[in-house]
């Protein structure tokens, strides 16, 4: 048998390299205009031949097609350098071909590309935006799997946590539940609809649910005891949920076995818990069944359990389900059922599902047009508390938390798409950053996560002013950095250290600290009693006091407002000034390491950062996101910048283009030459012919960031760091060589905004960045990026109508990205579901 099955395969695949290949004349003519000239037996660019496809063994061939369609489509055969190029018809023509051909054995790989995010920008910018395609919107009927923060929001559901306990564990874990969900950390949207339950998933919802399902019980015995009286298995878990189901509650504590209608009654809570939705007849009568079973093996209480554990490993639990319901219309497409809507709509503004309102809507048919949809849309937008959170948990630890805002799902959108918070994954040698940059670990996110937070908050800030979103977050001069939470609690801290320098300056606190605190302990007992501005150790006050002194000798002293935290406090690691380029802030030892018990020695006094209480404020040589510190670490390596990154971000985020990845062949090192720059280094490795092709669409739109090193510093030399170039050792601990210099080049080229006013030279990045943000093009290119992060999946050309009206949406609105969201949410694109299995 095996023989045979042999003899067989090599049959079909001998007929199969056999079969009549058809090249049709007007194809066979386009090839030899267009292509041949390339890829013929004479000259083969990138080892391709095609001119000779009929001889070619099936595999081959297939693989071959597939290329040439994928070129085709994205427009980049012939290279646009060549004269020749075919006309839309010809192109049409040669791509209907070749698919075609690879229709036939479906092995066309160009589809299943198209859904990734790295293929977004595929589909023709100009088409979508030309008013010319008429095809009617609609989203493919799927099953999306949940994000890891709807996976934690739903643990959070099932437990029905309420007020403190909410509170609590909206940006912590719990201590038996691991998130089986991991997104990609790279800068774009990053939750897509593509992804599927796999065995790792479900091995990790085994534990998970075992977990859930025991604290579930556990909650129902422990109900109304004295927790600390309970003897826990483990100590280190000793958590219950306050709430106890009725339903539970009456299986759990009855003596007898439960009834059927009580068993009935457990299935629908624990259906609505997990799934939100009363179970179906087939549904209710496995879990009644599956639940007598078990309580008939062992009691009521584990019997009620694997009933709890068995409904959270529905698959369901793990995926939103969005078929659609109703009537199929003369497109094929079916709307939203209101329950599916309710669920998509709650999903798309944040983590949590649909809130009562939402739901009841849903439950009375009101939640069926695309008026509803905007009324919900817009009611949940202005709702300020249901979704309040922090906008990312993982930067909190011991020395920060993470900003908070009443949508952050909304500011996780530019968060991935300008791909800032990868700062935190950059590890950075703390000796080039002398000695002031802390790499994350050990509880804190370290000196990135500071500055991610921070550019978290000017985020928020346009948001919530809800104006010219994209120009502001592109153009803004105004930052945050070490922002107080609490300006007026700042304010009168600086004012009342004011007053005691004011009062003490002129004393002998330098040489005989102990006499001055004694002599002004009446005056000062309004500022260092009951939580004052001025903290004395019980044990070491006189030290204490002469620190203060010379921290505000070099503050105040100067004619500078200093930082409201003293920089010898506990947890102080706001000393990161200096990567936005502004003076440094006071080292956490400085002041401690003048100071004895009873003396001050002389500091040589130094000009620290004056602190503007009053944020955001303007930083010079600085101009939107991407000058951000936080943006500009995430785009570098560890020890240098990165152009090509910056440049390849720059092409396809704001300017909808597209870079081919680097050919395997291709060995992408920088040669090191310790008399030259980067920029000088990278120019004579990417300029080769080979390289070029790639590298002209990032190296130009990068190269302007070189104002810029590394840490997100403004300069205008550029350190040589080679072990030859350095000039003197460093003074410090932790400080770094002083190297030979050269001077910057940040010249660029912009270009692809398709407005010849503001394509070409530029001298640096703000001027580029300036031209970015008055293009038409970067605008739509980040309202296509929204859609993808609203819809879970890229743009199809049957969405153009949906881009379009949000296009305007945004003009219109002067800049509202909250006018762009109901604008999606209300699309066709959002509401229909079309099956594509037909």
């Amino acid at each position: 048998m095996l023989k045979l099955s042999i003899i067989l395969f090599t049959v079909t695949a001998v007929s199969l390299a056999a079969e009549d290949f058809k090249i049709s004349p007007s194809v066979k003519s386009s090839l030899s205009k267009f292509c041949y000239d390339c890829h013929d037996e004479d000259v083969q660019k990138g080892d391709i031949r095609l001119d000779n496809l009929n001889s070619l063994q099936h595999d081959r061939r297939l693989e071959l097609l597939n290329k040439v369609q994928e070129q085709l489509y994205i427009k980049e055969m012939p290279p646009k350098k060549k004269k020749k190029q075919p006309t839309e018809n010809e192109r049409e023509v040669l791509f209907k071909w070749a698919s075609a051909e690879l229709d036939k054995f479906q092995a066309s790989k160009l589809a299943d590309k198209l859904r990734y995010p790295d293929y977004g920008n595929y589909v023709d910018h100009e088409k979508l935006f030309s008013g010319n395609v008429k095809s009617k919107a609609f989203t493919p009927a799927r099953r999306w799997l949940v994000s890891p923060q709807i996976f934690h929001e739903r643990v959070m559901e099932i437990f029905q946590l309420e007020g403190r306990d909410r509170d609590t564990y909206k940006s912590r874990n719990f201590y038996g539940v691991t998130n089986p969900f991991v997104l990609t950390d790279r800068s774009g949207v990053r939750y897509y609809d593509n992804e599927l339950l796999e065995g790792g998933h479900l091995l990790v919802m085994l534990t998970n649910a075992e977990w859930i399902s025991k604290k579930q019980i556990l909650g129902v015995q422990l109900k109304g005891k004295d927790k600390k009286k309970v003897e826990f298995e483990n100590p280190k878990d000793r958590w219950f949920p306050q709430a106890a189901p009725e339903e539970f509650m009456k299986i759990v504590n009855k003596s007898s076995k439960p009834t059927a209608g009580e068993i009935d009654a457990a299935v629908n809570k624990q259906f609505n818990l997990v799934l939100r939705r009363s179970p179906s007849e087939t549904e209710l009568s496995k879990y009644r069944e599956l639940t007598s079973v078990s309580i008939n093996i062992s009691d009521n209480s584990e019997g009620l359990r694997q009933m709890l554990k068995t409904v959270i490993l529905e698959s369901e639990f793990l995926y939103r389900i969005e078929f659609g319901d109703g009537p199929v219309d003369k497109y094929g497409r079916k709307k939203l059922s209101p329950h599916e809507a309710a669920f998509a709509i709650s999903y798309a503004l944040g983590d949590r599902g649909p809130d009562e309102t939402l739901l009841k809507a849903a439950r009375e048919g009101k939640l069926t047009t695309a008026a509803d949809y905007k009324r919900e849309v817009t009611r949940l937008l202005k709702d300020n508390k249901y979704y309040y959170n922090q906008i990312d948990p993982a930067i909190s630890g011991k020395h920060g938390a993470s900003h908070s805002t009443s949508h952050p799902k909304i500011n996780r959108f530019f968060r991935e798409f300008f791909g800032y918070p990868s700062a935190v994954k950059v590890f950075k040698d703390v000796m080039r950053g002398d000695g002031f940059y802390q790499n994350p670990g050990r509880g804190t996110s370290g000196t990135p996560g500071h500055i991610v937070n921070e550019a978290d908050m000017i985020v928020d800030w346009y948001l919530q002013q809800d104006k010219n979103i994209f120009e502001n977050l592109l153009t803004t001069e105004k930052f945050f950095v070490y922002r107080s939470n609490d300006p007026k609690k700042s304010k009168k801290i600086l004012t009342e250290w004011r007053e005691v320098y004011d009062k003490l300056k002129n004393t002998e606190w330098r040489k005989n600290p102990a006499k001055v605190l004694e002599d002004n302990k009446e005056f000062l007992a309004k500022y260092t009693v009951r939580h004052g501005s001025i903290s004395l150790h019980q044990k070491r006050p006189i030290q204490d006091f002469a620190k203060y002194m010379y921290f505000f000798e070099e503050s105040f002293g100067q004619g500078r407002q200093p930082f409201y935290r003293v920089p010898w406090s506990h947890g102080y690691y706001l000393d990161y000034s200096r990567f936005y380029s502004l003076a440094p802030t006071p080292p956490r030892d400085r002041y401690i390491s003048a100071v004895s018990k009873n003396s001050v020695k002389n500091l040589k006094l130094k000009e620290f950062w004056d602190y503007p209480v009053e944020q955001p404020f303007k930083i010079p040589n600085r101009k939107g996101m991407l000058t951000h510190p936080a943006w500009l670490i995430a785009h570098s390596h560890n020890a240098e910048t990165d152009p090509v990154k910056r440049g390849r971000w720059i092409r396809e985020k704001l300017l909808a283009g597209k870079v081919p990845d680097v050919p395997i062949t291709v060995d992408a090192k920088v040669p090191e030459d310790p008399h030259k720059t980067l920029r000088e280094r990278f120019d004579d490795v990417t300029q080769k012919n080979e390289c070029w092709r790639c590298h002209q669409h990032m190296n130009p739109l990068g190269y302007p960031f070189e104002m810029y090193d590394d840490f997100g510093r403004y300069r205008q030399k550029e350190n040589l760091e080679h072990p030859e170039n350095i000039i003197a050792k460093p003074t410090s601990k932790y400080g770094s060589n002083t190297y030979k210099t050269k001077t910057v080049n940040a010249q660029g080229v912009l270009s692809g905004t398709e407005n010849p006013s503001l394509d070409g030279n530029v001298s640096n990045a703000l001027e580029m960045i300036d031209r970015l943000a008055k293009s038409t093009r970067v605008r739509q290119s980040i309202i296509r990026h929204a859609f993808r992060f609203y819809m879970g999946r890229n743009e199809m050309l049957s969405d153009s109508q949906t881009l379009i009206d949000a296009d305007k949406a945004y003009v219109d609105s002067g800049g509202s990205f909250k006018a762009v969201i109901v604008s999606l949410l209300t699309s066709d694109s959002f509401i229909y579901r079309k099956s594509t299995r037909d």
